[in-house]
């Protein structure tokens, strides 16, 4: 008797990181939608030739995963989801945007952090 799995993919049974992040991302993007932002994928996808195949490498461009822009500002958004998005502070994704400049004045930093089974995201202003 043969055993297939069915679920996401991944040896432990759930679905995998990648999955999972696309799924936060997606309920981001859903959910800044309906604050009345417009919202673009700020995620590059470059390819890799290795000796055997090329892979995707994916590339944040200015350490954001989206960009929200309504008629007062233009939001950066870096997208965390799993158990440190309840109460984590995201030192690396802080850090990532100190390495850009932004204007001061109407464009803003998000982390938006999806708590697991939370209906609304944790924004942390940076």
């Amino acid at each position: 008797m043969a055993i297939h799995r069915t679920s996401g993919g991944s040896k432990s049974g759930g679905a995998s990181n990648v999955a999972r992040g696309a799924r936060a991302k997606a309920r981001t993007k859903r959910w800044l939608t309906t604050l009345g932002f417009q919202v673009a994928d700020m995620e590059v996808v470059r390819w890799v030739w290795t000796p055997r195949r090329r892979l995707p490498v994916k590339h944040d461009q200015f350490a954001s995963d989206l960009l929200a822009v309504n008629a007062e500002r233009v939001v950066f958004v870096q997208v965390k989801s799993g158990a440190s998005a309840a109460r984590g502070t995201f030192p690396t994704a802080r850090r990532a945007f100190a390495t850009y400049t932004f204007p001061k004045t109407w464009v803003e930093l998000w982390i938006v952090a999806w708590p697991p089974r939370a209906r609304a995201p944790r924004v942390i202003i940076v």
